[in-house]
């Protein structure tokens, strides 16, 4: 439930009881003048018959057809009931406002009757009377429906009318698509909370953009400063291994040193674009690639890390032999490098990871390892920074990166993981991505 619909909700509910309980008390009170004005009335016409009323001789006027009388004479402590109609209801005190009739009692003067005290009765019909007090009960009820109704539409539009400066504040932080562009939010023009509110954001977003400048400063400084050692430690191995003076094994030794400063130096050249500002645009270096034989490529560069955990690596083709992409060469191998290590490090021992080609209007790399685990999450694998440790220990860097860059080259990575197996399916497509990206 939306803030405006409880602000609403909270302000209707006061607004109920507050209403409700006013409207009892006058229709309480608008109840009790029915009844006083039905007995004044009453009262008057039962005065009038007793005024008629004569012991000596004894003259009794009659009531009409829906009235009920009774007359008693006491004097001397003697009483005497000299009139009484038939079906009178009772006795006064058992009388009450829900029988079929209204009694009231009235008494003669002193000068009517000087050696004794007439006492007249009588009862009235009150339908008239519920009925009008049902009339004003129903009239009370609907008019508090309809306030309420009524209180609730003006409630609902004032809400909107008082949340508008908040719901502006909301857009225009929506409108924040990349931490490199925020803007601080226009402050209103009254000091009241509202402005507290949207200062502390201000502040919140300021923050937000120092650490967010300075992790990206840091992430290329630090890729900056690498790139040096990295590349100084690769010229010396490629020189050592092309002098050709080394045994066989410190060869194989030094060779397996080169792939890794090699994967360390593509590393580092991913971490300076990714550092890059989400505002410039990053820069494609198209060439026509055969995906079938990056990929076989792919599997000999990871030769030995596959006989180091014991995975046999396998590329089913499928009846593809050739598949020509125009895309960026070095960050479509580094992508398809690091799925195929993260699926050979999280294998099962003497277990197969198979590479599958397909298309299905796009090309797709799936690949597949099975695992220790039936099932684990996916989700948080591809975000910044995410300590994966399903199976063996990982730094989880890899598939953050991997992720990124199939976004830069215009695909999708979907991962699953479920029967014991880890699937990560590359989606890439088929025509060229965006023209104004890309740097021949």
């Amino acid at each position: 439930m939306s803030l405006r619909s409880r602000i609403v909700l909270a302000v209707l509910a006061v607004f109920a009881l507050i209403s409700g309980a006013a409207g009892y008390l006058m229709l309480t009170r608008a109840e009790a003048g029915l009844q006083r004005a039905f007995d004044r009335a009453t009262q008057t016409r039962a005065a009038w018959l007793l005024a008629l009323v004569s012991v000596d001789p004894v003259v009794i006027p009659l009531p009409t057809e829906t009235e009920r009388m009774r007359v008693v004479y006491r004097s001397y402590g003697q009483r005497r009931e000299l009139f009484r109609s038939p079906g009178f209801p009772g006795e006064t005190s058992r009388l009450s406002n829900r029988t079929s009739h209204r009694s009231i009692t009235v008494e003669g003067t002193p000068v009517q009757t000087p050696d004794g005290q007439l006492q007249l009765t009588l009862a009235v019909p009150d339908e008239n009377l519920r009925q009008d007090i049902g009339r004003l009960r129903w009239v009370f009820g609907l008019s508090w429906m309809l306030s309420l109704i009524l209180a609730f539409g003006a409630g609902y539009g004032v809400a909107g009318w008082l949340l508008r400066p908040i719901q502006r504040i909301v857009n225009q932080v929506d409108a924040i698509n990349n931490t490199s562009a925020i803007d601080p939010i226009e402050l209103p023009k009254t000091r009241d909370e509202l402005y507290h509110l949207t200062s502390t954001l201000n502040r919140m977003l300021a923050r937000i953009r120092e650490s967010v400048e300075g992790q990206r400063h840091f992430f290329g400084a630090a890729a900056h400063e690498l790139r040096t050692p990295l590349t100084v430690m690769k010229t010396g191995l490629q020189v050592t291994l092309k002098q050709g003076q080394l045994d066989a094994g410190t060869a194989t030794f030094l060779s397996g040193q080169l792939e890794e400063v090699s994967r360390l130096t593509r590393l580092i050249n991913e971490f300076l674009t990714l550092s890059q500002p989400d505002t410039i645009a990053p820069v494609l270096k198209l060439s026509a690639i055969d995906l079938p034989e990056l990929l076989d490529n792919c599997l000999r560069q990871l030769a030995s890390l596959t006989a180091e955990y014991g995975v046999t690596a396998v590329f089913d083709r499928s009846g593809f032999s050739d598949v020509i992409l125009q895309t960026d060469a070095l960050k479509l191998e580094h992508i398809l490098l690091n799925l195929i290590e993260n699926a050979v490090k999280y294998a099962v021992s003497d277990s197969v990871v198979t590479i599958r080609l397909q298309k299905s209007g796009q090309w797709r790399v799936r690949i597949e390892n099975q695992t220790i685990r039936e099932s684990g999450p996916t989700l948080d694998l591809r975000q910044a920074y995410y300590r994966a440790d399903p199976f063996k220990e990982g730094h989880g860097l890899g598939l953050w990166i991997t992720h990124r860059l199939t976004t830069l080259l215009g695909g999708t990575l979907h991962l699953d993981w479920k029967s014991h197996t880890f699937t990560s399916e590359l989606s890439l497509p088929v025509s060229n991505p965006d023209s104004s990206t890309f740097s021949r």
